[in-house]
């Protein structure tokens, strides 16, 4: 019964020493513009009101128009994979999927209507770090491809912010953000600011202090709930989601990847917050110039 024991104990010591994790996902996916960058034109109309002009989207910079662009997570892993969480390798050949910056849509949408999701950024699935989404492992010396612990052979899990679509819409206040008055939006914007610092103040950790940091990461996501209850659903997603990633713990490397992948969540958030700020910032600006022409 001993050897036996010893042998188990021999085989984990070669799991954790042999299998690395080598997933690295960028946060916020390919060359999304920063939210500061972001603009939206008002112009005023017959009776000097600001009104907001018309969107024409131009043609989105990745996808040249298609709609469709390289699926990021594919190209982690081989080729030979038989499914992708984002793609669901629907194109084998070209691996091509959903324009994570266009939605799609071969346009840029109206950021006063199409947000990218505060939880995937446009992948519409959390990909699962400890296979980086091809949902398969190979350990030590073995020459067979087995199924991820953490994702259990999915590769990913649907976003709960998004429901898959992708992108989520704007703050959900009452008169809607795009013609809030002043006080309306100033006060949103110090619930935001808020959200905001708890973010900033969260330190991604792995290894014994990773469980601690996901409760950290779950009050900064339920913090904003009243504004966006999809934030409500994220929070309980991120709980979630770094469960599955800690049964790669026996994996050499488990605690750099438990960290990045805790990052790779706050940093996706916080472009969200971000982005809505700048679009509180133009929408008061247009609150504050009517204000002052109607004197109320």
């Amino acid at each position: 019964m001993r050897s036996i024991k010893t042998l188990l104990l021999l085989f984990s010591l070669l799991v954790a020493g042999s299998a690395t994790l080598t997933a690295e996902l960028s946060a916020q996916g390919p060359r999304l513009k920063h939210p500061q960058k972001t603009e939206r034109a008002t112009a005023p109309d017959e009776n000097g009101l600001h009104q907001w002009v018309e969107w024409k989207g131009q043609k989105c910079p990745l996808c040249k128009g298609v709609g469709k662009s390289k699926c990021v997570t594919c190209e982690r892993f081989s080729k030979d994979a038989k499914d992708c969480p984002e793609c669901q390798r629907k194109d084998k050949a070209k691996l091509l999927t959903t324009c994570r910056i266009c939605i799609g849509e071969g346009a840029l949408p109206d950021p006063l209507k199409v947000v990218p999701c505060a939880g995937c950024v446009g992948a519409g699935t959390w990909v699962c770090t400890v296979c980086s989404g091809s949902g398969k492992l190979k350990v030590g010396s073995a020459k067979r491809w087995s199924s991820c612990p953490a994702c259990r052979g999915k590769g990913g899990f649907t976003c709960t912010g998004c429901k898959g679509k992708r992108a989520m819409g704007p703050l959900q206040t009452k008169p809607p953000l795009s013609e809030a008055p002043p006080e309306k939006i100033l006060k949103t914007m110090q619930s935001i600011d808020k959200t905001i610092a708890l973010f900033a103040a969260f330190q991604p950790v792995g290894g014994t202090k990773a469980r601690k940091g996901v409760k950290s990461l779950t009050v900064a996501f339920d913090s904003f709930k009243k504004v966006n209850p999809a934030f409500k659903a994220l929070g309980k997603q991120s709980k979630t989601y770094m469960g599955k990633i800690f049964a790669g713990a026996n994996f050499q490397g488990h605690e750099e990847n438990e960290a990045n992948t805790m990052k790779m969540i706050k940093e996706n958030a916080e472009y969200y917050l971000k982005h809505q700020k700048r679009m509180l910032e133009l929408a008061l600006k247009r609150a504050e110039l009517n204000a002052a022409q109607t004197g109320k």
